[in-house]
């Protein structure tokens, strides 16, 4: 059984989780305060993406540009594809087209639907390879990695 924007906005919101519901981009946006995690814009602030593609059939939580991707892109890429093959459900993507180091997570929804608890581990895992992952990438010899200001 397919899963409706709606029905995530709703588990979400019966956990109190912050969040937004954009109709017109399709869209639940997620917002969470991070101990490690720093967005571009170097603030402690996590924004997930979750999305309901294939009419429903598959649930998709992201983060958009999760990591700079100047300085040695390559070298950014393979850890980031390194800590991904390391933390189970997390992936990484690069868009080269907008220069976006993306980390995933998704699942498809069969028949059985997709419930609550499988909708906030979802999120949960990301957010913890999220604030794990920045750690790792600060490691990253000097140059190779830089924060941009967006």
């Amino acid at each position: 059984m397919p899963i409706r924007l709606s029905e995530c906005a709703d588990f979400l919101a019966k956990e109190g989780v912050r969040h937004h519901v954009d109709h017109e981009q399709g869209v639940v946006r997620i917002v969470f305060v991070t101990r490690n995690y720093r967005n571009l814009r170097d603030e402690k602030l996590l924004v997930m993406s979750l999305e309901t593609p294939d009419e429903g059939h598959r649930c998709r939580v992201s983060i958009p540009r999760a990591f700079a991707a100047d300085g040695d892109v390559a070298a950014t890429c393979l850890q980031l594809c390194r800590l991904a093959a390391e933390t189970p459900l997390v992936a990484a993507e690069f868009d080269a087209d907008f220069e976006d180091l993306r980390m995933v997570v998704e699942t498809v929804v069969e028949d059985g639907g997709l419930t609550s608890l499988q909708l906030l581990s979802m999120v949960d895992r990301l957010v913890e390879a999220a604030e794990a992952w920045s750690v790792a990438l600060a490691r990253l010899p000097s140059g190779r990695r830089r924060r941009r200001v967006a």
